[in-house]
């Protein structure tokens, strides 16, 4: 392939990723409204970044403005998993967008240099082949802090569920004493100081400053992080309450069937533990045979 032709097409496929990049998807009405909705950063954090991007200077405010931008090219496109993985982790789309950048050039930067070292030494690689492992390259580091971010985010959730089913069962304590809904929610959350519990503060912070039920807030709360045992135990606590059912016994039932799936859970990872821990044992055991069985192999197409 011609030079010329391949930086063409190189050229051509940048200008129209940065056209697509500019010119954003467009969101739903609905899909606009739950992001309005769903609790981001405090104003405070934000004001911290901008003076931190401040005291860096033009450097600073150079790279904030040019993340920015990039997470505006993303925006629209990450998904709903992708965001809700970011939540989970904390993480901002600026951050991811940097990552998924950096990580691509990076990928792609290793191979043309890679095809440079092997022209240099009269030995290179066809243009069109260069150019796909490229673009597999980029492709790859594109993808990779999205499968990175999911795994770290799925660590996380399992966390929130046990730290769910310890703060429900010190909530049902605190029922058993005598204590009110709302009193009991808040001791209870106030006795773990995990990343679980500071959400659930968080939370019962916002019901308590926007005079909404604790309920609602946990089901948002269960919507922006993607934990299903949230918004099950709000809905159901919260249907109890409203059909005048006992909430102790329905977060009790609650709590129990969270550690009921918790307990299956650990019992499937360690049977698939176990079966993996088996492979190598049969690997061996293939290889020891064809040890064995090579010597009168050899001899029997030796003899034919």
């Amino acid at each position: 392939m011609n030079p010329v032709v391949f930086f063409g097409l190189g050229a051509g496929v940048g200008l129209v990723l940065t056209v697509r990049g500019l010119r954003p998807a467009p969101v739903s009405l609905t899909s606009a409204l739950e992001r309005i909705e769903r609790i981001g950063r405090s104003v405070e954090q934000r004001r911290a970044d901008a003076a931190i991007a401040g005291r860096r200077g033009p450097s600073g405010r150079l790279g904030g403005t040019f993340t920015q931008a990039l997470s505006g090219a993303l925006q629209g496109r990450l998904g709903r998993r992708v965001e809700a993985d970011l939540a989970v982790m904390d993480r901002s789309a600026e951050v991811l967008a940097l990552e998924k950048l950096t990580t691509a050039v990076s990928l792609g930067g290793i191979v043309v240099a890679l095809a440079v070292v092997l022209a240099v030494a009269h030995a290179g690689l066809p243009a069109g082949f260069t150019l796909v492992l490229v673009a597999i390259a980029l492709a790859v580091g594109f993808v990779t802090p999205d499968l990175v971010l999911h795994t770290d985010a799925v660590a996380r959730r399992t966390a929130f569920r046990h730290a769910l089913s310890s703060y429900l069962d010190l909530v049902n304590v605190l029922l058993a004493g005598g204590a009110g809904v709302e009193t009991s929610l808040e001791a209870a959350a106030e006795a773990g100081d995990g990343w679980a519990f500071v959400q659930l503060r968080n939370a019962l912070v916002r019901a308590r400053a926007m005079r909404q039920s604790p309920w609602e807030c946990f089901t948002e709360l269960g919507e922006r992080l993607d934990v299903d045992e949230l918004r099950e135990i709000a809905a159901s606590v919260q249907l109890a309450g409203e059909q005048g059912a006992r909430v102790k016994r329905s977060l009790a039932a609650k709590a129990a069937a969270l550690r009921g799936h918790q307990m299956a859970r650990i019992e499937a990872d360690a049977q698939s533990a176990t079966e993996r821990m088996g492979i190598p044992t049969v690997l061996m055991f293939v290889g020891f045979i064809a040890l064995l069985g090579y010597p009168a192999m050899q001899q029997i197409v030796t003899a034919l």
